[in-house]
């Protein structure tokens, strides 16, 4: 059920990362992450693979070969070498010295600095050992800049993508919000909002925490706690309930998580209800060009401080989306970037007191001239049942 998005040019994509790749001094980058592969191929790949670009603008594939024959009908005009077994190194390090590079310097996907999560698909320990091994007169470096400072800036096509991704988020929420009520499981509220998303073009529910989330009662309010599998928990009258979502849309992400009430909140859940809901409009309030991040999060940290509760918070609030949702921007104190039109985000917000309940924020932003522009309709607040 997608539109008719306006195609994106895989050739300058490739050249404007070999020119990145140039200007910093390297020779090659080998992408393992699934947000290289996305970015680069167009096409779906959830095997290992790796895509190399060189400083010269040569673009070449590395995937397993079980998967590759779809790969190469659904990408764009993909160089594609297949593996089978474990000889995906191998293949990588032969690809580097056919092309003049086995002595080159060489920057690959190993590690994002500041980032808790490891991004799905960055180098192994063994395979960066091996690929040690394959080349021991290569400069082995992590790479990861080379195209993240290129991804970082939206081009129109992947806003138009990442725009419709989120109005699945809506759709998404909608349904799980309206299904919520006394006596349903969370995982019979986790299957209202995957057919929703499914129906209206979503092709992968993205996330590695266990896809469409639903928490309710006191499984929201886990000390520090992002994660809420749906379980066969029944839903039952004054409980927080979390739905958390990751439509994909033509490899494009959303990630969305808006808190839903059930019932009256006591005076101790209006507490918190009161303070998130202020850190809420305070950070997207805060999002505006020329902020450096932090500054931005020690905004909706004192917030946090204000209203007594930052024992319960999390210091961190949300990360950038694309191909992946394990990128840059990184919204913590450590991050180096400063906000910049054209960045998308899904902003967080969090804050979980065991036996009260928590409240989660994952909320699509674009960011203009002027500030922050919500891509989703729903409001980022409690929304109640």
């Amino acid at each position: 059920m997608n539109p008719n998005f306006s195609p994106i040019d895989f050739a300058a994509r490739r050249a404007r990362v070999a020119q990145s790749v140039k200007a910093a001094g390297f020779d090659a980058y080998v992408g393992t992450r699934q947000a290289a592969l996305h970015y680069f191929s167009g096409s779906f790949m959830p095997w290992r693979g790796a895509v190399i670009i060189t400083a010269q603008g040569d673009c070449k594939f590395v995937y397993w070969a079980w998967d590759a024959s779809r790969v190469r009908e659904e990408g764009h005009d993909l160089d594609l070498e297949s593996f089978t077994f474990s000889d995906f190194v191998k293949t990588i390090g032969r690809r580097l010295k056919e092309m003049g590079l086995g002595q080159g310097r060489i920057g690959i996907d190993l590690s994002h600095p500041g980032a808790a999560q490891v991004a799905p698909g960055m180098l192994t320990a063994s395979e960066y050992l091996e690929l040690r091994d394959e080349l021991p007169a290569a400069r082995i470096e992590n790479g990861v800049q080379l195209i993240d400072d290129v991804m970082l800036i939206k081009e129109p096509q992947e806003i138009e993508r990442l725009r419709f991704a989120a109005g699945v988020a809506d759709i998404g929420f909608e349904a799980g919000r309206a299904a919520v009520r006394t006596g349903i499981t969370e995982n019979a509220v986790a299957g209202a909002i995957e057919k929703a998303i499914r129906d209206n073009g979503s092709t992968w529910a993205w996330a590695i925490t266990g896809g469409t989330e639903v928490g309710s009662g006191d499984r929201t309010g886990y000390l520090h706690g992002v994660t809420q599998q749906a379980s066969e928990k029944t839903i039952e009258n004054n409980e927080f309930v979390i739905l958390d979502l990751h439509p994909m849309i033509d490899l494009y992400l959303a990630d969305s998580s808006i808190p839903v009430f059930i019932g009256k909140p006591d005076a101790q859940q209006r507490k918190l209800i009161d303070c998130w809901e202020e850190v809420v409009a305070t950070m997207i309030d805060r999002m505006r060009p020329g902020e450096p991040i932090p500054e931005v999060v020690k905004k909706g940290l004192a917030v946090f401080e204000r209203h007594g509760l930052s024992d319960y918070c999390l210091p961190t609030f949300g990360h950038g989306l694309g191909t992946c949702a394990r990128t840059r921007p990184f919204i913590n104190l450590r991050s180096e970037d400063v906000v910049q039109p054209g960045m998308v985000m899904a902003l967080g917000t969090h804050l979980y007191m065991p036996k009260v309940g928590g409240m989660r924020l994952e909320f699509p932003l674009l960011v203009n001239e002027g500030g922050a522009e919500a891509l989703m309709k729903t409001p980022p607040r409690v929304h109640f049942v």
